[in-house]
């Protein structure tokens, strides 16, 4: 009885990693990702593993409905195909077909989106009138932010607004960790 009781005190007193990440709302995951828009998850292939840990891997093709988001005018493409790791506790998954309003990230090396739990990515059921109405003021912020501080090489643009998936993991937690830091400032006032 004794090993059994000392087995499971340990057991449970070992760090688990998961996502960090604060409840994500429709602004904040607006503000932070690249692209937003509702589309069709039509395809998902799971049987992709990797030869090393024989970790599963997602591709799941989703077909593009409306656009909120992008990061150029030039972004005229219907279908996107997002890339998911098992391995990677924050990547969302998507392993169901539906409509979903989706809040992503484009990896720039291999072009494929992925989207975060750290994100308020949902299925389209769960989309409520005031957060459509929402999307439409964001986009309509964003729009007319692109027109007033778009720079002379928007090839240039797009490259920065589009780093690799651990620097907008970072950005995250920064954002976050600064706003529990302003909270614990008006404690100690």
């Amino acid at each position: 009885m004794k090993k059994a009781l000392l087995f499971l005190t340990l057991f449970l007193s070992i760090p688990i990693l998961a996502c960090k990440c604060d409840e994500p709302t429709i602004r904040s995951s607006f503000e932070s990702a690249d692209f937003v828009f509702i589309g069709e998850v039509y395809d998902v292939n799971t049987t992709y593993k990797t030869g090393y840990w024989e970790v599963q891997n997602s591709l799941a093709r989703v077909k593009i409905d409306k656009i909120y988001k992008s990061l150029g005018d030039d972004f005229r493409s219907t279908e996107v195909t997002f890339f998911g790791q098992q391995f990677n506790s924050c990547d969302l998954i998507f392993l169901t077909k539906g409509k979903y309003l989706i809040f992503a990230y484009v990896e720039p090396d291999t072009t494929f989106f992925y989207s975060s739990h750290c994100l308020a990515t949902k299925t389209l059921d769960k989309v409520t009138e005031s957060d459509y109405q929402l999307l439409e003021v964001l986009n309509k912020e964003f729009i007319k932010e692109m027109n007033t501080e778009r720079p002379e090489d928007l090839t240039y643009y797009i490259e920065f607004k589009s780093p690799d998936k651990i620097i907008n993991e970072l950005k995250l937690e920064k954002k976050q960790a600064l706003k529990k830091n302003e909270q614990f400032k008006i404690y100690l006032i």
